[in-house]
C-alpha cells in the first residue's frame, strides 16, 4: 500500500499537473473553436463529432465531458444529448458533464441543463470556458466532490447525511470501497442508493491512486 493511503491522506497536485493529467472531451457535431487554445494552454482535449465509443464514456475515462444537446447520440437515444446525459448519470454517477449548447434555453431544454454539473453557451468566450473547466477539474481532484456527490445521489433515502459523509470519506481514504456496502446498509435499505454511492467511492479511490502516483514521481 502506498504511503498516502497508509496515512489516509488525500493527495494534492498543482494546477499545471492537473491540466496535464486531466482528460477532456467535447462531443459536438459542429466545430469547437477553442480546442487549439485549450491545447496551447496545456490541456489534453479530444473532439468527437458524435459518440464514437460509448463504453469509453461509461468507464469514466474522461474527467470532463462537454456535451451538446442536439445533433449527437442520435443512434443511442431519441433524446440525443439529453438521453446520453441521463445514461451517463446512471452508469457513471461521478462523471462531470458540462451542458454545452447554442440551443434556446427554453423550458424544453431545462432538464438537460439541470442534470449537468455546469452549463456553457457556445457564444461564451474562451476565458469563461477555461474558468469553468478549471473549476470543475479542481472539484474532480478533490475528495469533497465525491463526498458531496454521494450525499446528493442518496437524497432522502439517507436521513443521517453526517454518517453518510463519514462512511464515504473513510472508505475513500482507506481504499476500502468493498467494505462500504455493509456500512451503508446500516443507514439505508435502498440497494440502488448503496450501489450508486459505492460506484462514486470506487471512482474516488481510482483518482486518489492516480494523484498518489503523481506525487511519488
Amino acid at each position: 500500500m502506498l504511503d498516502f493511503f497508509k496515512k489516509n491522506k488525500w493527495p494534492t497536485i498543482s494546477s499545471d499537473e492537473m491540466r496535464k493529467r486531466a482528460r477532456i472531451l467535447v462531443i459536438d457535431d459542429e466545430e469547437f473553436f477553442y480546442q487549439t487554445l485549450f491545447k496551447k494552454d496545456g490541456y489534453n482535449i479530444d473532439k468527437w463529432n458524435d459518440v464514437l465509443d460509448l463504453q469509453k464514456l461509461e468507464s469514466g475515462y474522461y474527467d470532463i465531458i462537454l456535451l451538446d444537446i442536439q445533433g449527437v447520440a442520435k443512434k443511442i437515444s431519441s433524446d440525443q444529448g439529453l438521453g446520453l446525459l441521463k445514461h451517463l448519470n446512471k452508469v457513471s454517477p461521478a462523471q462531470i458533464i458540462i451542458a454545452y449548447s447554442n440551443a434556446d434555453w427554453s423550458l424544453k431544454y431545462q432538464e438537460f441543463f439541470k442534470l449537468a454539473d455546469a452549463t456553457l453557451a457556445k457564444g461564451k468566450d474562451y476565458i469563461e470556458f477555461k474558468q469553468t473547466v478549471d473549476l470543475l477539474l479542481s472539484r474532480r481532484f478533490s475528495i469533497d466532490f465525491y463526498i458531496d456527490r454521494a450525499v446528493s445521489l442518496a437524497g432522502a433515502s439517507v436521513v443521517d447525511h453526517a454518517k453518510l459523509k463519514e462512511i464515504v470519506s473513510s472508505s475513500i481514504r482507506k481504499n476500502s470501497p468493498d467494505k462500504a456496502s455493509k456500512q451503508l446498509s446500516q443507514i439505508t435499505d435502498n440497494k440502488d442508493v448503496i450501489e450508486v454511492v459505492v460506484r462514486v467511492i470506487q471512482v474516488a479511490v481510482q483518482i486518489m491512486q492516480i494523484l498518489t502516483g503523481l506525487n511519488h514521481k
